[in-house]
């Protein structure tokens, strides 16, 4: 069965979705009394260090465990691609992987100064995302002719469309985990 980029996406963010549906599906450890009023609702807590790690953790294990197999399904590739792209695949992978770390960093520096960030924090945060962002696009442009020496265009755009698609569902997945600056 030949599985399509549409069913990938579909995939994925129900995977993604799932532990959260699972977590409100279970009922509250105590219910409220019916006869107490609601208090009036508060603005919404900024996110701690500790819990934006865990999700970006979270996140990035989902992505991780399933991308081979979601990859392996969307390449339909001959025995002779096969063997060439998956040491490819891998070392491409592991460079992603430090690049991933960097933006974890990233993230983590404007979370432990969110409640103080200056000017020139918010500055140097973006300037150190900016460089990041170009560090990608120059590792794409070198692992897509690394790639195109052996799949044909096609085989090579599937590949990086599958790569878009599950960083997109990470990216927005972290996007919503991480506050605007005050």
């Amino acid at each position: 069965m030949r599985v399509t980029l549409h069913h990938l996406s579909a995939v994925l963010v129900l995977g993604l979705a799932a532990p959260a549906l699972a977590a409100q599906a279970q009922p509250a450890a105590k219910p409220a009394p019916a006869a107490k009023p609601a208090p009036a609702a508060k603005p919404a807590a900024q996110p701690s260090t500790a819990s934006v790690e865990r999700e970006m953790d979270s996140v990035r294990r989902v992505v991780r465990a399933n991308r081979k197999k979601v990859v392996a399904g969307g390449m339909d590739l001959t025995t002779e691609e096969n063997q060439k792209f998956w040491p490819l695949y891998a070392e491409y992978r592991d460079s992603v992987t430090k690049q991933g770390d960097r933006l974890g960093k990233i993230i983590m520096d404007y979370a432990k100064n969110y409640n103080t960030l200056t000017d020139d924090q918010a500055t140097a945060l973006m300037n150190d995302y900016a460089a990041l962002d170009q560090d990608r696009i120059n590792l794409r442009s070198t692992y897509m002719k690394k790639f195109g020496e052996f799949l044909p265009p096609k085989k090579l755009m599937r590949y990086f469309q599958i790569e878009n698609k599950l960083d997109a569902i990470m990216n927005y997945d972290l996007a919503g985990e991480i506050p605007m600056p005050k």
